[in-house]
Formats: structure tokens, sequence, C-alpha cells
């Protein structure tokens, strides 16, 4: 049986780099060592130092975490949305600044 279903719209380009800067706005430019963006309204956040991760992921309010505990030293990925954006951010998992 066909997918009838219509595939929700992904943001432009210029939507992302927009919510982007709404993002880097609230965070503050020095937090963030690392960002990635992938077509289709992704973004992955790396801070400087992965013990400010659940910081920024609070104030983000994203309160989803996967734990990657083979990962040395342990790491947490906490995710949801944020201006329209999938978002993830790195952490240290058990860190809870």
């Amino acid at each position: 049986m066909p997918n009838t279903k219509t595939p929700a719209p992904t943001p432009s380009l210029h939507a992302m780099f927009v919510a982007l800067t709404e993002i880097l706005e609230m965070l503050g430019e020095d937090r963030i060592a690392r960002l990635t963006l992938l077509r289709g309204g992704t973004v992955t956040i790396e801070p400087v130092h992965l013990s400010d991760g659940a910081s920024i992921a609070r104030d983000l309010g994203l309160s989803e975490t996967f734990i990657q505990r083979l990962a040395v030293p342990t790491i947490a990925d906490w995710s949801g949305t944020v201006s329209g954006m999938e978002c993830h951010v790195r952490a240290l998992a058990g860190r809870e600044a």
C-alpha cells in the first residue's frame, strides 16, 4: 500500500540560519565549540566544556536524553525542538551543572 501521507515541510536553509542566530544569541557564542547543521532542520551543539552541556540543554528547554554508555567519558545527548528545529546538545552524562 503506498504511503499517502504528505511529508512535513522542511525548513529552508535561510530559516535554519535565522533559528541558529536566535540560539546563539540566547546561549552566547563563547559557550559553543561546534555546531553541526543538517538540511531538514537538525542542529547539533557541542559545548566548549562538555560539563556545561546539561546547563545549555536546560537553557534551550530540552528535556529528552539518550545516554551513550560506551563512550568514554559517558556522554548524554539532550534533544528536543528549538525555534522549529530538531536540536541535540552533547553533555557529560550525570552532570547537572
